[in-house]
């Protein structure tokens, strides 16, 4: 089983779950066997251009998101043309609603035309981020002084979220950010601060202390009339 195709078996079947399409209901979508749905998601069976195309019409998605694919030896070689050379960005905000600190993982494909993410957003683990509650897919835009993301819910077509980040200027560490989009519960448009990082940050009282607004974060949104944060100090 080649690495490539273990790949594009396990975004089959992440988007599959997404769209909550059982096994037998997309391989009748494809006009395939479950069978051979099931292999393909395993990775057992090499995909043909054409399944591929039908299976990313079946899934109401790019064919890009089922083959953002980097080599192993790639994935541990980060860019250096802009300010987020990694491939994975840990984000971290947290949920007043729930009293928790939420984790998610930011996925940054370099490769092709333009930059594209997969977010997996609100994990139990970052070693399973396929299990998140939420995903979203999108596009990345590099500018001197900040870094944009737009995304697309992947089970819910209406819903975007926009993802806006200072440049971190050692090109490491942590920066705070901007998350927003449409909260469900209640159904509101919100902004949330956010902190990403090179890699995963203890979620003890510190952290939280950063994610939670402060006097000084309020002071500025008066002052203002709008939503900002100051960046980390």
């Amino acid at each position: 089983m080649s690495e490539l195709n273990h790949y594009i078996g396990s975004r089959i079947r992440l988007y599959r779950q997404m769209k909550r399409y059982t096994l037998s209901e997309l391989a009748a979508m494809i006009h395939k066997s479950k069978a051979t749905l099931s292999k393909y998601e395993t990775g057992e069976i090499t995909l043909d251009i054409q399944t591929l195309f039908d299976l990313a019409g079946a899934l109401g998605i790019r064919v890009q998101q089922l083959i953002d694919f980097a080599p192993s030896e790639q994935r541990q070689r980060p860019s250096s043309d802009n300010f987020f050379p990694q491939r994975q960005i840990y984000v971290y905000f947290y949920d007043g609603r729930r009293k928790k600190i939420v984790r998610s993982l930011l996925a940054i494909s370099h490769e092709g035309v333009g930059s594209v993410a997969t977010l997996y957003n609100d994990l139990s683990s970052f070693s399973q981020p396929e299990s998140c509650l939420n995903l979203y897919f999108g596009t990345v835009e590099f500018f001197d002084t900040v870094t944009n993301f737009s995304f697309e819910s992947q089970s819910n077509s209406i819903e975007r979220l926009t993802l806006c980040a200072a440049n971190p200027f050692d090109r490491s560490g942590q920066v705070l950010g901007m998350l927003s989009g449409m909260s469900r519960y209640p159904m509101l448009p919100v902004s949330i601060k956010c902190i990403l990082s090179a890699a995963p940050m203890e979620e003890d009282e510190h952290l939280k202390a950063l994610l939670v607004l402060s006097s000084k974060d309020l002071k500025l949104i008066r002052s203002l009339n709008m939503f900002a944060v100051e960046q980390l100090g």
